[in-house]
């Protein structure tokens, strides 16, 4: 289980990843805990399917859980294209600075939310704990095609974010490049989490956006059921936390 805590306008947030069932992990000396991904039902949180990759497998059954097309995709790769992988087991404040302003070109484009102060605190937070993993895929101009963000705990991995500029582009064999980075990106990430003892490779929810729904599901795997969201202790967190579900439905 991972807890990470901050003091934001006097109100005290615990973040938790990963909570097992047996853990009790709700303190009563913060006002608001976030959860993330956990195997425990606590009362408050919603249920949430997510993909779950068994990395014990190895490279030739991961690879055959996957549909042929991006199975096809990822093999191509390296000899269509020459494309430099780059992991950060504790990236720098200027990395995340580089992730945030590259994701939220993305995120203005899907119309969808963006990457805030807040989320920036929760990633260096996660990093001065060696709980993050940020990866990227750059062409051989070095230009940033695609990134991906991990909470890491030694095991398993689940997807933060995942960022590409696939459709901000028109050129197609510039679009048929980003297609296949991406693809490639997640693939590199799960050998490399393989091959440093990590067992499970969440992806951090199916969403109901068909499209990225349909992305994860071509990479194999097993749905099941974890459990995410905000319980508030007190009348501050009571007030942040209704604050929040206002911007999230606007």
């Amino acid at each position: 289980m991972i807890k990470i805590y901050r003091q934001v306008l006097g109100v005290k947030i615990q973040n938790i990843y990963f909570s097992e069932e047996s853990d009790n992990p709700i303190s009563s000396s913060v006002d608001l805990v976030g959860i993330t991904q956990s195997f425990n039902a606590i009362k408050g949180l919603d249920p949430l399917e997510t993909l779950i990759i068994d990395l014990t497998k190895d490279e030739e059954a991961l690879l055959a859980d996957m549909t042929k097309s991006t199975r096809q995709q990822i093999r191509a790769a390296p000899r269509k294209f020459n494309l430099l992988y780059h992991v950060y087991t504790s990236p720098t404040d200027i990395q995340i600075f580089e992730f945030r302003d590259f994701y939220n070109e993305f995120a203005r484009n899907k119309n969808t939310y963006g990457c805030n102060s807040f989320h920036v605190k929760t990633m260096q937070l996660l990093r001065n704990k060696h709980h993050l993993l940020l990866t990227k895929i750059e062409d051989e101009n070095n230009q940033t095609l695609c990134f991906r963000v991990y909470v890491i705990d030694g095991q398993r991995a689940s997807s933060l974010y995942s960022a590409s500029h696939f459709r901000l582009i028109d050129d197609k064999p510039r679009k048929r490049l980003l297609s296949v980075a991406h693809r490639y990106l997640k693939w590199k990430d799960m050998i490399w989490l393989k091959n440093n003892g990590y067992l499970v490779y969440d992806t951090g929810g199916l969403t109901q956006d068909e499209n990225i729904r349909k992305f994860k599901l071509e990479f194999g795997g097993t749905v099941e059921t974890r459990y995410s969201g905000y319980i508030a202790n007190t009348i501050k967190g009571k007030i942040i936390s209704r604050i929040r579900k206002l911007k999230m439905t606007k």
